[in-house]
């Protein structure tokens, strides 16, 4: 099986110092920490500018009544769970584990990783929970977790941010930059997660110990508590890097969202060092440098999207084009395999400003 860690070095052998300064800039720019505080569109809800146009056919075609319906209910448990905190209600882990168990039962968890990033965007806490679920399960079964395991890993990766639900409306609504004190305010939500999670049954104790170290460094330069090392919990390492992976391609205050390729090179640069090695090993294992939905252009010139990706060919996923080599909208987008067509390949990702 070919490696995308391997894939990556492999590259830069190759390719030396070719990456633009801007870009080498920008990545520069992108400090650790500025991934620690959680992206305040992640708790609004959408607005129709922030979601882009994907036919029902299109996804019902690709994607199985099951995979929506999982999909679904993830995102109602998550909503949910939002407003019990909101209300100072009790929160329950039962529901959120039954649909965690039918998707890994159904070997559903690469599907709905797709689906949840090909289906139009939403901002919203729930969304990103229900996204980094999926992801984290992704990491977790390749690292060998068993189904207990596993579920465990979702269950902590779902429920670890519902202490952002008491953020203030004032700093929740807030347009533009956060201020220093804004920033402390939120760097308390691990805090306030860990104690909502204590209330649950002495069973589950484990989750609060999990959700007050995700922000946690392999290094020792998180918080609240600085921990290092194996101090910090493995399913929290996961999480934490899943969660920086996530924010990367989002908008915040102070930058642009970054294409999917860039942020995974992003956090090959910045990421080392912060969290467990074999986590981050993992990581670059799972998730391709060209992820799915990552626009991308063909060396025809065509430009289209990434539908799915495969394991044993990294870098030849299947493709949706929209845009023809000449710069012309197709009017039926086509599918591609580039596995069966060795004559195409993929130049590079394309920021949706350099569409056509």
């Amino acid at each position: 099986m070919v490696r995308f860690s391997s894939i990556l070095r492999n590259k830069a052998e190759k390719t030396g110092r070719t990456s633009s300064s801007k870009k080498k800039a920008q990545i520069r720019e992108l400090r650790m920490s500025d991934l620690q505080v959680p992206d305040m569109d992640d708790i609004m809800e959408s607005s129709a500018e922030d979601t882009e146009e994907f036919s029902d056919a299109f996804l019902a075609d690709r994607y199985t009544e099951k995979v929506r319906e999982h999909f679904n209910e993830l995102v109602k448990k998550a909503k949910d769970i939002r407003e019990k905190v909101k209300n100072n209600q009790e929160i329950t882990h039962s529901p959120v584990l039954s649909v965690l168990h039918g998707v890994i039962d159904d070997d559903l968890v690469d599907q709905l990783y797709e689906y949840a990033l090909l289906i139009p965007y939403h901002k919203g806490l729930p969304s990103h929970s229900v996204s980094v679920t999926l992801a984290c399960l992704k990491v977790g079964g390749g690292m060998g977790y068993d189904i207990e395991k596993l579920l465990k890993l979702g269950l902590a990766a779902f429920l670890e941010n519902v202490g952002m639900y008491q953020m203030p409306d004032h700093i929740v609504g807030k347009q533009g930059k956060l201020t220093a004190k804004d920033i402390a305010v939120i760097g308390k939500h691990p805090e306030n997660s860990a104690e909502i999670l204590r209330r649950l049954p002495e069973a589950f104790q484990w989750l609060a110990d999990v959700a007050i170290q995700v922000h946690e460094r392999w290094d020792g330069s998180g918080y609240p508590k600085g921990l290092k090392g194996d101090q910090i919990s493995e399913f929290a390492s996961i999480i934490g890097l899943i969660d920086t992976y996530i924010a990367m391609t989002r908008n915040r205050p102070h930058r642009t969202k970054y294409v999917q390729t860039e942020a995974v090179k992003a956090i090959i640069e910045l990421g080392q060092g912060k969290f467990a090695p074999r986590v981050f090993k993992e990581f670059l294992d799972q998730i391709s440098l060209f992820p799915v939905n990552t626009r991308v252009r063909l060396n025809n010139q065509a430009i289209g999207r990434v539908l799915s990706t495969d394991k044993a060919q990294p870098l030849r996923p299947t493709i949706e084009l929209f845009y023809d080599g000449l710069g012309e909208k197709l009017k039926k987008p086509k599918i591609i395999r580039l596995s069966k067509n060795p004559l195409l390949h993929i130049v590079g990702a394309v920021d949706d400003k350099e569409l056509p």
